[in-house]
């Protein structure tokens, strides 16, 4: 026989043995599906150690490629599986399906030359072997054998990686939609090690990489992608749910700063207020130069907003609103930026003259831009620790009777003048109220697409841990059964994954909606939006729970997992 070859290149000369070619499909699959555990691929080596119609250089040569040490390079492969599928052209289907039978095919092109395997040896012992090796590798992926051999069509050799059932470039190409180049971007982007995922068991560790990591968001333009085009922006909300989307593969607090600085801060100044406060604040707010938060959920009422506490009432001697919470229930409740903001666009009930207009935002200042130090009647609380999300600065807010300028009104959709009459283009309060909520629907398209996100990563991992483990064996000489390949493991986790595609199917059309939204389609909008979040919400909550289950309750293999990708959004 030739010289032995190594594991990193293909013999200069093509001629192996008939033994050598024999084992070539056995030792391909190995190689392909890395199913073999070190049990199997001990006992693999030890039959083979056995064979006695392998001579002395060939037994050395096949334990070299069996060396999980040593694998073989990628061109080694690639000539394995053009010399069998060459051989396997013409076969018949039972050959095509059997290792075995294949191997035997791939040996009779050396045996037709004249070669042997050696003395008293035939075919029929060697077919034998090979069978009884197959069944320690056991069943693999049909894939794999199928990439082996040519299909009735054409007689090509196939010499590159396995043929799949449908286009996995073309589905990721309807995955990233209109926005491949940006989520592109993105990857290349989360991939540098300034994004380096680092457990920080210290909350304010986690605080600080993620607000650094958010400067390097803004420094890029990706933070002012929804903001007017002349303070700085792009005037594309779709762009910017796309990035952050992306960002919830990576880590969840660098999305939820992201878009409570850029989306329901800088958003609300956007969509709320009018050109003094566009003026003045839009363009730092894009930057990052300018810090802040949305304060509208209260302790005692939640997210009802129609329910809030806390009053905005106007003072005409000295031109100004006095902003109150009137008891501990009435503070502002788990408000992202509430550590690092210095201005908070704050929601209550607006009094005039004795008189509610109902819910409207006001712009207040909370910390000195000099010393960052709280403003008086400003308390501020922080949330303490949370599970996942501890690089968000969330807090608690109060205010004693903190007064600021009329002007500070965000005052697109009511207003108060010099003379303390209120006014607005919307007479109907009701309508005013789910008017200005409107606005505000792209944060709720935004949320879930990040919660996919972390849902579809703890996907990736689990059905990958479940190609990977093994779990008891269906006779002793067999290999152990993969996890994926019991029945109640696929019902577990196909139909979450199955559900991801819709829900990203169903995100799409809801941020295609908000984006080309009327006045007309708001109020529906605001439904759906509300709707989906809360499914979302779920789903990602669920799907996360199964994908530890799956993982065998190892919760920290998910986590770290999750926490250890840098960039990864495939």
């Amino acid at each position: 026989m030739p010289s032995p070859a190594t594991t990193t290149a293909p013999p200069a000369a093509a001629p192996y043995s008939p033994a050598l070619r024999a084992l070539l499909p056995l030792l391909y699959v190995g190689w392909a599906d890395r199913r073999l555990t070190r049990d199997e691929l001990q006992l693999l080596r030890e039959r083979v150690d056995a064979l006695r119609w392998l001579s002395p250089g060939e037994r050395a040569q096949l334990l070299l490629w069996g060396d999980p040490r040593n694998p073989p390079s990628r061109e080694l492969h690639r000539h394995w599986a053009a010399l069998i599928h060459e051989a396997a052209a013409g076969a018949d289907r039972e050959t095509r399906e059997s290792l075995a039978a294949l191997g035997l095919a791939t040996a009779r092109r050396a045996l037709a030359e004249g070669e042997r395997f050696g003395d008293d040896v035939d075919a029929d012992e060697v077919l034998d072997t090979l069978r009884e090796l197959e069944a320690i590798v056991g069943p693999v992926d049909p894939a794999t054998v199928d990439s082996l051999t040519p299909t009735p069509e054409t007689d090509e050799p196939t010499t590159g990686p396995p043929r799949y059932t449908f286009d996995v470039e073309g589905m990721r190409r309807l995955l990233d939609d209109d926005f491949a180049p940006l989520r592109d971007r993105m990857r290349t982007l989360l991939s540098e090690e300034a994004f380096a995922y680092e457990p920080s068991p210290v909350k304010e560790d986690h605080r600080a990489r993620v607000f650094t990591q958010v400067k390097r968001l803004a420094e890029e333009g990706l933070g002012a992608l929804a903001l007017p085009e002349e303070y700085g922006g792009a005037d594309d909300f779709a762009a910017y749910s796309a990035v952050f989307e992306m960002l919830g593969y990576h880590d969840g607090s660098v999305a939820i700063k992201f878009g409570v600085q850029f989306g329901l801060f800088a958003g609300s100044i956007a969509n709320l207020g009018t050109e003094r406060h566009h003026r003045a604040h839009l363009a730092a707010a894009g930057r990052m130069e300018l810090l802040g938060c949305f304060a509208m959920t209260e302790t005692g009422h939640g997210s009802n907003v129609r329910g809030l506490e806390t009053t905005i009432t106007y003072l005409p001697e000295g031109d100004q609103f006095e902003v109150h919470s009137p008891h501990w229930g009435a503070g502002k409740e788990y408000i992202g930026n509430a550590l690092d903001a210095t201005l908070a666009t704050v929601f209550g009930q607006l009094i005039v003259a004795g008189e509610s207009h109902g819910v409207h935002a006001v712009l207040v200042p909370l910390r000195d831009a000099d010393t960052h130090a709280l403003l008086p009647g400003v308390t501020v609380e922080d949330s303490g620790y949370k599970i996942g999300l501890n690089g968000v600065d969330n807090g608690r807010i109060w205010f004693d009777r903190v007064r600021v300028p009329r002007t500070a009104l965000l005052n697109r959709f009511g207003d108060v003048d010099a003379a303390g009459r209120y006014t607005s283009p919307i007479e109907n309060p009701g309508k005013r109220f789910f008017t200005m909520l409107g606005t505000l629907v792209g944060g709720r398209c935004c949320v879930p697409r990040a919660g996919l996100s972390a849902a579809k990563a703890g996907l990736a991992i689990a059905v990958n841990y479940a190609l990977r483990r093994r779990q008891f064996a269906p006779e002793p000489t067999l290999p152990e059964t993969l996890l994926l390949d019991y029945p109640s493991h696929q019902r577990r986790l196909l139909p979450l994954v199955a559900k991801a595609y819709a829900l990203d199917f169903a995100l799409d059309w809801l941020n295609e909606r908000y984006a080309e939204r009327t006045p007309a389609t708001v109020r529906e909008l605001e439904t759906q939006a509300a709707a989906m979040k809360a499914y979302a919400t779920w789903y990602t909550t669920e799907a996360l729970q199964e994908c530890r289950e799956a993982c065998g309750g190892k919760g920290y293999l998910l986590a770290n997992r999750l926490g250890q990708r840098k960039g990864a959004t495939e």
